[in-house]
């Protein structure tokens, strides 16, 4: 049996779908920083480690990169279910390119 099944805490690969510009007041001529804008909301690709915590409900932290027209390494603080689906706010650290 495997001793990290009785903890609380976990660490897994997390990929996520980053939703932007919803509030408006981006250029539109220059178009947004996801990788395809439908309906002038761009979408952005999150690749990363999560750590959280309790497992049918709990918080998680994934430090990541956001991949778009314009790269940056983020951190994401949200919430999860079940260890498989979450929500979270994704603050923007360090451009990588763009």
């Amino acid at each position: 049996m495997n001793n990290q099944s009785d903890s609380n805490f976990f660490s897994a690969p997390a990929i996520g779908l980053i939703v932007g510009d919803l509030g408006g007041g981006k250029d539109k001529e220059k178009g947004g920083s996801g990788l395809i804008s439908p309906f002038g909301i761009d979408l952005a690709l999150m690749l990363g480690w999560t750590f959280g915590i309790f497992k049918t409900f709990g918080f998680t932290f994934t430090p990541g990169i956001a991949i778009g027209r314009m790269g940056f390494i983020v951190f994401s603080v949200g919430i999860h279910f079940n260890r498989r689906i979450g929500l979270g706010i994704v603050i923007p650290i360090f451009p990588i390119w763009g």
